[in-house]
């Protein structure tokens, strides 16, 4: 695990330029909805004096009522709310199959001998498992469903069981550790998943029901390791985002040097997020390398001698002497 583990955060570091070109994919992605905001508050706040609060990512609570009351002419909160909310969701879903799409692209990478990134590597597993990745995660929304299902069917327990307690602290105390035990089947889901895919791509399988399954025996026959490798880099991860991320709210944005800093730090952040899902990825794919033996290439059918072939003899060759 620990190797993995290695090997996941050094592969993943060295490709930077696979990071790049997935910060750049999110930025274009959500720039749609991110323009009519940004153009709603600028329009809203010149010349007021809520601009230097929203400048440093601050709410100011008198700018949002009077927004949300309709007292800036020529904008409608009604109106901006519900295109922003059509946006979000259609961002939503194409950043969800950009992610599939991606998938491929990246374990394609590291599943090759150097784990060199390169844009025809990248893009030929992209074209070669999209379709792939796309059942699977068809088959993966079964899996969340039932986690979401159970979920909400031990808060209604929780809910009923609070109606007879006599203090507040048993349910209260209850629906933490729902969460908790939610959070921790989401994890063990993903994780599964990523094997499913991993599997899939280095053994160039098609079925992705029966996928499902082995990487879920595998997930399972190996729970120490592979949740353990799964738990640490989440954790390196989280800690890189909240460091970078805490910079940021760190610069006093009172100028326009100040607010391209910021602006800076956050996509290093957004970055490191991406960092993460490459260490993922990688430390995962080495890991089952370590763990699956490949599996032998069939050979291909004999083909049959046919009769008249068969019943003819062949002289033996004298050697000259």
């Amino acid at each position: 695990m620990i190797s993995a583990l290695l090997v996941g955060v050094a592969r993943a570091s060295r490709n930077w330029k696979m990071i790049l070109l997935l910060l750049v994919t999110s930025i274009i992605v959500a720039t749609p909805a991110a323009v009519p905001i940004f153009l709603v508050i600028v329009q809203t706040s010149r010349k007021t004096l809520a601009a230097p609060a929203l400048l440093a990512d601050k709410l100011d609570a008198v700018w949002l009522i009077d927004l949300v009351n309709e007292q800036f002419a020529g904008t409608s909160f009604v109106s901006v709310a519900l295109q922003v909310a059509v946006l979000l969701l259609v961002v939503a879903v194409v950043y969800l199959l950009v992610n599939v799409l991606f998938a491929g692209g990246i374990i394609e990478v590291f599943a090759a001998e150097d784990s060199r990134f390169s844009i025809r590597r990248f893009f030929s597993g992209v074209g070669a498992h999209f379709w792939r990745f796309v059942r699977l995660w068809l088959v993966s929304l079964i899996a969340y469903g039932i986690a979401f299902a159970a979920y909400a069917i031990a808060l209604l327990r929780i809910d009923a069981a609070d109606k007879l307690a006599t203090t507040e602290a048993p349910g209260a105390i209850r629906k933490w550790v729902a969460t908790i035990v939610l959070l921790l089947l989401l994890a063990i889901i993903n994780m599964t998943f990523d094997y499913a895919r991993i599997g899939a791509v280095l053994n160039e399988r098609r079925k992705m029901f029966r996928e499902t399954f082995r990487a879920a025996r595998f997930a399972f026959r190996h729970f120490a390791r592979a949740f353990g490798l799964y738990l640490i880099i989440a954790m390196i991860g989280m800690v890189v985002f909240w460091l970078v991320a805490r910079l940021r709210n760190l610069v006093p944005q009172t100028s326009l040097f100040a607010v391209m800093v910021a602006f800076i730090l956050g996509q290093l952040a957004i970055a490191s997020r991406m960092w993460t899902r490459l260490a993922f990825y990688a430390g995962e794919v080495d890991l089952y390398q370590r763990l699956v033996p490949p599996v032998a290439p069939v050979p291909p059918p004999s083909q049959p001698v046919p009769e008249f072939a068969a019943a003819i003899e062949v002289p033996p060759v004298v050697p000259e002497t």
